[in-house]
């Protein structure tokens, strides 16, 4: 199981941290894991994603992990890169944990199944249609990120809406893009319509909004998600 993966599940049982996850790894385990995006500079953002982080993201769409700053024991993953066995290869051997993939074009040998090495995700598209939503609901990814970083101003029901139809469709964990830092109100509310981690760009949100992100982020109180990602019982399951 891959760091990242076993993070967001944890998360979702809402069990205690675990050792081995290096510097980033919060004493206290966070209502949402967040996910520091690092694009342009990519030693200004890492330097603004700093200790806050609990991966980080490489969006690098059409480009190769090589020439990468030293990333030293943090969990991360490339962002944009389409789902490949290539690509897969490439960032795999570079030391990648996930990787973040458009749905268009991507391949379904580029996932090993039965003995994955690396967690995939996919961005789930702009108003996506029912047969969008079959695609992504049977795609053997482990996450979905529903990009809301164009937003300018509060979130709205409308806008909450979206992440517990997402959670509501599928069985992938949820994981939304950030645009402005959420307060805290607006996190209780993105936690309890099922999100389990958030992706802030790190050079927009600086070293002391991540740190701040993180802090609320620690100390939310727990909710039970009305969007939690459902368990199907097993076949010695009693049923009723």
């Amino acid at each position: 199981m891959t760091q990242l993966r076993s993070l967001l599940e944890r998360i979702n049982a809402g069990a205690g941290p675990s050792l081995g996850f290096g510097a980033i790894q919060s004493a206290r385990l966070p209502a949402m894991a967040l996910i520091a995006r690092c694009s342009g500079d990519l030693e200004a953002a890492l330097l603004a994603a700093g200790d806050a982080a609990d991966a980080v993201v490489i969006a690098a769409p059409g480009g190769s992990p090589g020439g990468l700053p030293d990333l030293g024991d943090r969990v991360w993953g490339a962002g944009g890169v389409p789902l490949t066995p290539e690509n897969v290869a490439l960032w795999h051997a570079a030391g990648a944990d996930f990787m973040v993939s458009p749905p268009t074009g991507a391949e379904v040998d580029a996932v090993n199944v039965a003995q994955p090495g690396m967690t995939h995700g996919m961005r789930i598209p702009d108003d996506p249609d029912d047969a969008a939503w079959r695609v992504l609901s049977t795609a053997p990814v482990d996450f979905l990120v529903l990009d809301k970083s164009a937003m300018t101003g509060t979130w709205t029901f409308a806008d909450l809406a979206q992440v517990a139809d997402a959670v509501s469709r599928t069985d992938k964990f949820q994981i939304v893009r950030l645009g402005l830092r959420p307060s805290v109100n607006e996190l209780v509310a993105l936690h309890q319509a099922g999100a389990v981690a958030v992706v802030a760009e790190a050079n927009d949100f600086g070293s002391d909004g991540m740190a701040g992100l993180k802090a609320d982020l620690t100390t939310l109180p727990r909710v039970q998600p009305t969007g939690r990602r459902r368990v199907q019982p097993s076949l010695e399951t009693p049923t009723t």
